[in-house]
């Protein structure tokens, strides 16, 4: 091979490689911009699962002190029924 075919062969390997690079770079540009917007909807994800979780604790309780207010009226109830001895 003579220098012009080695300058040639060079010009096409660095050519190519660097059209293979690029396309790289653009994949990873691509995978960064995916990864942002997941960032983003686990970001909106989690204050619905917080917000989810705060309903349910506050429904829980509510639920336990209405349980709580019946039973203790149950005891009010139950010591009206009873009958004292005469």
């Amino acid at each position: 091979m003579d220098e012009d075919t080695l300058a040639d062969l060079k010009q096409f390997i660095s050519a190519t490689v660097y059209q293979h690079t690029s396309e790289i770079k653009d994949d990873v540009k691509g995978l960064k911009d995916d990864v942002k917007d997941l960032k983003v909807s686990f970001a909106k994800l989690d204050k619905k699962i917080d917000d989810l979780s705060d309903s349910v604790g506050d429904a829980l309780d509510n639920s336990n002190n209405e349980t709580d207010k019946q039973l203790k009226n149950h005891d009010k109830r139950i010591t009206k029924l009873e009958h004292k001895p005469a």
